[in-house]
């Protein structure tokens, strides 16, 4: 077996072994084109005979900083440790342009991958928690539906881009921010906050004042997604309802928060009709990770055998 970059000829065969990953089906079919030509990440892939059995993307999401997912494993090759080689070959990939830390998220109810990054050397860094909640269903609650509930005492308000430095640097050590190691959402990607994120989210109106809270927001096909919420135990259910209010004016047909894992943070959101999802943030330590053999540049074509890793 080998490991290389994978191409675009590689494509219909990732796309056979990568449609019905779930019940639900699989983004990777849709992804992989843009991934194999982003320059800032690299797909590699698992080959025996000639044949793609296996692969995983990792991305710098930082200069500092890369992003691991899309681990694929042909189903009838699945339990070999094959996505830990892969996962080995990311993380040089990673280490070799500067990263210090490789992350990952996964779902708490996936204990086969839990274990696999695990004996791999990641650690459980964070837990944050998707709250998701369609906009007008058919069943609601008096939380849910707005209609059925007087106007939040909080509102939101657009922030501004000279908010920024103050959401940025209250985020590490505020209550949320702590429980989430000073992590921001991209989509289902986490890295590290800074100022910059705050001023762009300010300037595409994203950034929302909602009384001592802040939060940053971004339209996601048509939901509405809440990267980011600062808030505290007082106010943190009215905050939610507000965002939901929000989300339903963009005339949005579903919202998602990432929350920290907080019993009264967690707790406001069911109140406020959601439904809840926790997963864990996984990390590796690229700085004390020892060399290992060099992975094909991105682009190349050259084999990195899976023995010379052993």
């Amino acid at each position: 077996m080998d490991i290389r970059v994978a191409s675009h000829a590689d494509i219909p065969a990732i796309v056979s072994f990568t449609t019905d990953t779930f019940e639900w089906g699989d983004y990777v079919p849709d992804r992989i084109e843009e991934w194999i030509d982003d320059p800032s990440g690299v797909v590699m892939l698992a080959v025996e005979e000639a044949e793609p059995i296996a692969l995983g993307r990792a991305l710098l999401l930082s200069p500092s900083e890369a992003w691991m997912h899309a681990a694929r494993v042909r189903s009838d090759r699945r339990g070999e440790g094959i996505a830990g080689d892969v996962g080995g070959v990311l993380l040089g990939w990673a280490q070799e342009r500067g990263a210090l830390v490789a992350r990952l998220l996964i779902e708490d109810d996936n204990e086969s991958s839990i274990r696999q990054v695990r004996k791999n050397g990641f650690r459980r860094m964070a837990t944050v928690v998707r709250a998701s909640l369609t906009i007008g269903a058919e069943t609601s609650s008096p939380a849910r539906d707005g209609k059925h509930r007087p106007p939040p005492p909080i509102e939101a308000r657009p922030g501004k881009p000279l908010d920024a430095s103050v959401v940025a640097s209250e985020w590490p050590s505020s209550l949320c921010g702590r429980a989430l190691r000073g992590l921001v959402a991209n989509g289902w990607q986490f890295r590290t906050l800074t100022t910059s994120d705050v001023a762009g989210a300010a300037l595409t109106d994203g950034l929302w004042e909602l009384g001592a809270s802040w939060a940053l927001t971004r339209a996601s096909g048509t939901s509405f997604e809440v990267s980011l919420l600062d808030t505290g135990p007082s106010e943190a259910f009215e905050v939610i309802c507000a965002l939901i209010d929000v989300a339903r004016e963009r005339d949005a047909q579903g919202v998602s928060i990432w929350l920290a894992d907080l019993a009264w943070l967690t707790r406001a959101a069911e109140a406020a009709g959601c439904t809840l999802s926790p997963s864990g943030v996984w990390v590796y330590d690229l700085s004390t990770r020892s060399a290992q053999p060099e992975a094909p540049p991105t682009g190349e074509r050259d084999h990195l055998p899976r023995r010379a890793r052993a």
